[in-house]
């Protein structure tokens, strides 16, 4: 990520009253581009990261640092926290290490706190990933600029089984799917990312039995639910709507 120690991981009274009202979201493309950093805290650090991460938040925006994140963090164990950062294409990715380098070169202080963050963190895995469109998303209400909470799998598929992975993907839902399929750009890795409303909804993002039929390449790796954490995300424009 861009932050949080990596280079890569927001954002009447009278006779007649008028209500405001928010516009209504129109639903966007996922993003072609997706970045997905794991990162597992040292015990006890917990509290100390997110008190440091929400001012980084704060930091950022003061300086007007055209980056962003989102933070999630597992609702049953403070330390297993992940962060997502998208770019719509390959190129726009690759333009973000220049955009933090001129940013803490102006901001020394913005360096300064990363380098503080880093010091809780006993893990970190950062893995870019690419969306394979051959699976439609289903919009039925949320998708991962709305949602607060999300469903992350991942499946380690042996080399040279890539195919097969996808095409039982594509056959585990009939037109559409509640979830998004991305790819490791450099490695046999697939991502599920299932947005949800709340955490509370995790038991309805169960992983499809076309998949859970898949001997060795059907267990996912690693499969848990995270609660966005907005005070210490930095969402781009349009996205956490509410």
């Amino acid at each position: 990520m861009l932050t949080a120690t990596l280079l890569f991981a927001w954002l009447t009274s009278g006779g007649t009253t008028l209500v405001a009202r928010r516009p209504a979201h129109v639903p966007a493309d996922p993003p072609r581009i997706l970045n997905v950093v794991r990162q597992k805290l040292k015990p006890g650090t917990s509290h100390s990261y997110e008190s440091l991460e929400t001012a980084i938040v704060a930091a950022f925006e003061q300086a007007r640092v055209p980056l962003f994140w989102i933070m999630l963090q597992s609702r049953t164990d403070a330390t297993d926290i992940v962060y997502l950062n998208v770019a719509d294409s390959l190129e726009e990715w690759n333009e973000l290490p220049a955009r933090y380098r001129k940013a803490v070169a102006a901001h020394p202080e913005l360096e300064k706190m990363s380098a503080r963050l880093a010091t809780f963190i006993e893990r970190t895995t950062s893995t870019l990933t690419t969306r394979r469109n051959e699976i439609p998303f289903s919009r039925t209400g949320i998708d991962l600029q709305t949602m607060r909470a999300m469903r992350l799998t991942v499946f380690e598929i042996s080399p040279g089984h890539e195919g097969r992975f996808v095409n039982a993907a594509r056959g585990a839902s009939d037109r559409a799917a509640p979830w998004l399929l991305y790819e490791a750009n450099d490695a046999p890795t697939f991502m599920l990312v299932t947005p949800l409303r709340t955490a509370k909804h995790a038991k309805a993002s169960a992983l499809p039995h076309r998949l859970q039929g898949l001997k060795g390449d059907g267990t996912p790796s690693a499969d848990g639910v995270y609660a966005v954490r907005l005070h210490m995300s930095r969402p781009p424009k349009g996205w956490m709507v509410r």
